[in-house]
């Protein structure tokens, strides 16, 4: 069986790098990853500047060619996290620096897009963690924004939002009607069962994390697959080991599910070839 881990970073400066999460992946039947950048100061671009995020963006492209040449295949996302909001904010900035930042930084983004070397955007959202309301109301602000771009020109979207169920979803799915956006490549991130459940329901794609949603969506009949992909959410980083889920994990609980006959193989394809293929718009290997 083949896999694919469909939102993971990598941070080549302070933990494995992709290279190596790659080689131990493809490894394990691993032949996908999506990447998703970090914000610049995990990379140690402690600078509130454009120049950080070009400094991010370019780790990125080098970070995906890195796990390409141990022959995977790789899109790679790069954004402006709800928690660089808080961040930014805590250093003494105003909310409409922060939110000029964020332009900015979108329009290199689109460069980016642009000269191929980047497939969309990612992370962008809301806080998941108790803020206050005007940091909220900021950060939607810069995730509309990101999906005014990201479906002007049909690009990936991940998004990180709070765990509602039916109303993440379907504020979402109003959002993006209100933009007129019809991409069907807006991903929501690290669903809970519930989001999941709605975000399946409304025809928004969303990813689940290997380690607790994805056994539920499994064992409940009748629900639909279409939309789902499969993450490890793994941040890279030796401070807080497995703190997430590993890429390899994935693997590991698709073949215990298969050996215990508890999946078939047509699903284990569909959320690790079919979906991947369809949602990310690349080529099935």
């Amino acid at each position: 069986m083949l896999y694919a881990d469909s939102h993971l970073h990598t941070n080549p400066l302070h933990g494995y790098g992709a290279g190596r999460v790659a080689r131990k992946f493809k490894k394990e039947g691993g032949w996908f990853i999506a990447l998703v950048s970090l914000p610049p100061y995990h990379y140690g671009f402690s600078e509130v500047s454009v120049d950080s995020y070009r400094k991010t963006l370019d780790l990125l492209v080098r970070e995906a060619e890195s796990a390409r040449s141990e022959g995977l295949t790789v899109i790679a996302l790069a954004g402006f996290h709800p928690s660089e909001v808080d961040e930014y904010l805590k250093r003494g900035l105003s909310k409409k620096e922060v939110y000029e930042l964020s332009a900015k930084v979108f329009n290199l983004i689109n460069d980016y897009m642009k000269k191929g070397l980047i497939h969309g955007i990612g992370e962008v959202g809301r806080q998941h963690y108790g803020t206050s309301p005007e940091r909220l109301v900021l950060s939607e602000t810069i995730m509309i924004e990101a999906l005014e771009l990201a479906c002007e020109h049909h690009a990936l979207v991940h998004l990180h939002l709070e765990q509602g169920g039916w109303v993440t979803a379907f504020n979402i799915a109003k959002i993006l009607d209100k933009i007129s956006c019809k991409s069907s490549r807006v991903v929501l991130h690290h669903v809970n069962y519930e989001t999941g459940l709605w975000s399946s329901m409304l025809g928004l794609p969303a990813t689940l994390p290997v380690k607790t949603s994805l056994e539920k969506i499994l064992s409940t009949p009748g629900i639909r697959l279409d939309g789902f992909l499969v993450e490890s959410d793994f941040i890279d980083d030796p401070k807080r080991p497995g703190v997430s889920a590993y890429p390899w994990e994935i693997p590991k609980f698709f073949n215990e599910k298969l050996e215990r006959k508890e999946v078939s193989e047509e699903t284990v394809f569909k959320l690790n070839v079919e979906n991947v293929s369809k949602i990310y718009e690349v080529a099935p290997p």
